[in-house]
């Protein structure tokens, strides 16, 4: 694979003038220890950290050594690109601090890249395979084979003192070499799809999660502690260990003559009608202590995860993936998910209030108000109810729904009307404009409705509300179905892709955004299609594409508020979803949450006729 990549010794290294180089380290990992568990920051300061080897190549030459021997000062001030910068990006900046056992004088001395492109971000914003290996399937066409990375889990850590050259084989020196020469190739090919703005906001992601969070560090230690004392007292609660096996729990229920549940899990149907049936038994409060026990257990997890990442400036580093989803939306990474942690109170400890504003400062939060449904109107084109919502801004989307679609007229408001009345027609509205736009059936809405909205009903209901939502919201219907028609006629001929441009795209061709289906074919049924999205072929339908549309273009409305926020000095230190979370300094604090929240309300010359809203407000601790 890197038979035209000449290998040479790091005295013999002298890459093309002015040419980029990729940059791949090597690194000890095992079964407990992995970048993937704990984050980059993380990792890289553990005491069991070892760089191993770093490859470098140019595309002619290739050099893999210690890190120690390579001499960095041939490739100061060129670009660098790696597969994962942030990773290479990590082990790099920590090989140069002097505190490091095994710091590189070379690397502390040498100045850096003038810029360090990432490879795999490039692929993702193209919605190929993130990894290495996919991503030289999909787009080079080429094998990578990791099998050597595989056999090196365990080996060369830090105890390891035998000198380099002796302990590094052909093969691994081959393997290093050529996850540097692909990511190089793969660069080449797909760094110029990659534009500018999309980079910018890759950096900005990236700088954000570096730059890291501020942490009330007592109360997560606290909490931690409490949370652990729990676990001890509830499994000492129950008759057998361990504490969470199901078989020895099933086999106590039986004893008492109680038939368990088929299934323990939380969300299972099933599950909370037997809780139901046996609450105030003894099998029923076995299984709340076991459900309980798994509750504490996770977020003691998460509290251990936030200290690992803290860091010498008291900030906790963490990751946020760029384009983490096929529509390009955001999604937590290593091995602390920051987007998901628990929305309320749970066993006495609300996570994220222990995120604070820094001393002197207070945590801006802007969100945008029901931004996808308020999209999947403008790509409907019902520029009615778009009318509607911007000649009454106090309306949320479920009161436009109600009032458009379900026969609501009262002069009050939908919500102040079912609290004075217990109506429960908000919920219902609610129900059907997060379930039914992207033309969920009756079976899937049951759920929907009990999830989003609280909301219990039985099948011949769900299947009468589907059916209305249908009837009243044509334009949507329209969309699902014009959508799937040319999914469908992409299956039937060259090259087999469907390419969806997004609104930005449509305005300016420059911004690249697609949505992208490739291979699409029918399923062997005949009946419906499938397609591959980032190296994995999933379901395909009108519903699907209308979902992702919806999701992307949304995505796109907080990527260009992020990036205007930033024009403007304004750069968020957590973003979650549809919001972006800013330190501000007190003093200023409301001007500047007023100016963050008109940067986000501005309308977009790409989207004509969508009106934004965004709540802000200001708090000390971060919430709901």
């Amino acid at each position: 694979m890197i038979r035209n990549v000449k290998m040479v010794g790091p005295g013999d290294f002298k890459p093309m003038p002015g040419a980029a180089v990729g940059v791949d380290f090597e690194t000890y990992y095992d079964g407990s220890y992995s970048v993937r568990e704990l984050g980059n920051w993380a990792y890289v300061h553990h005491p069991r950290f070892k760089a191993w080897a770093v490859a470098v190549t140019d595309g002619a030459t290739a050099c893999v050594c210690e890190p120690s021997a390579f001499p960095w000062d041939s490739i100061d001030g060129r670009e660098w690109v790696s597969h994962n910068r942030e990773f290479d990006r990590a082990v790099w900046e920590r090989l140069r601090e002097e505190d490091c056992r095994l710091s590189a004088v070379g690397c502390r001395k040498a100045s850096g890249p003038a810029a360090w492109w990432c490879s795999a971000a490039a692929c993702a914003f193209l919605q190929l395979p993130r990894d290495l290996a996919g991503a030289c399937r999909e787009v080079l066409g080429v094998e990578v084979d990791k099998g050597v990375r595989d056999r090196s889990k365990g080996l060369r850590g830090a105890a390891d003192v035998l000198p380099f050259e002796l302990d590094l084989g052909d093969a691994e020196k081959a393997y290093a070499a050529n996850d540097a020469v692909m990511c190089l190739a793969l660069w080449r090919e797909v760094g110029p799809l990659w534009p500018a703005h999309e980079r910018a906001l890759y950096e900005l992601t990236c700088d954000m999660g570096r730059r890291g969070l501020c942490v009330d560090w007592r109360t997560v230690a606290e909490k931690r502690q409490e949370l652990n004392n729990r676990v001890e007292s509830l499994m000492r609660g129950l008759p057998w260990s361990p504490a969470l096996s199901a078989k020895k729990f099933a086999a106590a229920c039986r004893e008492r003559g109680v038939e368990p549940p088929r299934s323990l899990a939380a969300g299972d149907a099933g599950f909370g009608e037997w809780a139901e049936e046996y609450a105030g038994t003894e099998p029923g409060r076995w299984a709340a202590d076991m459900a309980a026990i798994r509750r504490c257990g996770r977020l003691a997890g998460v509290l251990e995860s936030m200290e690992a990442r803290r860091k010498p400036d008291g900030r906790m580093a963490y990751e946020l993936k760029y384009f983490g989803a096929s529509p390009g939306r955001w999604a937590g990474g290593g091995g602390l998910n920051v987007q998901n942690l628990n929305r309320k109170e749970t066993e006495g400890i609300d996570v994220r209030k222990c995120i604070m504003a820094a001393p002197g400062h207070v945590l801006a939060v802007a969100d945008y108000s029901q931004i996808e449904a308020r999209v999947l109107l403008f790509l409907a084109g019902d520029m009615e109810a778009l009318k509607l919502l911007a000649e009454h801004p106090d309306w949320d989307m479920y009161e436009l729904h109600a009032r458009a679609t379900m026969g609501y007229a009262e002069n009050e408001s939908l919500k102040d009307f079912c609290e004075r009345t217990g109506s429960g027609l908000r919920q219902l509205a609610k129900a059907r404009v997060l379930g039914l736009g992207f033309r969920c059936g009756a079976e899937t809405f049951i759920r929907v409705a009990r999830v989003m909205a609280g909301l219990k009903i039985g099948y011949s209901e769900a299947k009468r509300i589907v059916d209305e939502y249908r009837e009243s919201n044509p334009r949507i219907v329209h969309l699902w179905n014009a959508l799937e028609a040319a999914a469908e006629m992409s299956a039937g001929r060259e090259p087999y892709e469907y390419v969806l441009p997004f609104p930005c795209t449509q305005h300016d061709p420059r911004c690249g955004r697609y949505l992208i289906y490739r291979d699409v074919a029918w399923h062997p049924s005949g009946k419906s299609l499938t397609a591959v999205v980032g190296g994995e072929r999933v379901p395909l339908h009108g519903g699907i594409i209308t979902e992702n549309w919806t999701q992307g273009t949304a995505r796109d409305v907080l990527a260009s508020a992020w990036l205007r926020c930033a024009a403007a000095g304004f750069k968020p230190v957590l973003s979650v979803h549809d919001e972006l979370v800013f330190e501000v300094r007190e003093e200023t604090a409301r001007e500047d949450l007023r100016r963050i929240t008109a940067i986000m309300e501005t309308p977009l010359a790409w989207a004509p006729g969508l009106p934004l809203k965004a709540d802000g407000k200001l708090m000390s601790r971060y919430g709901k």
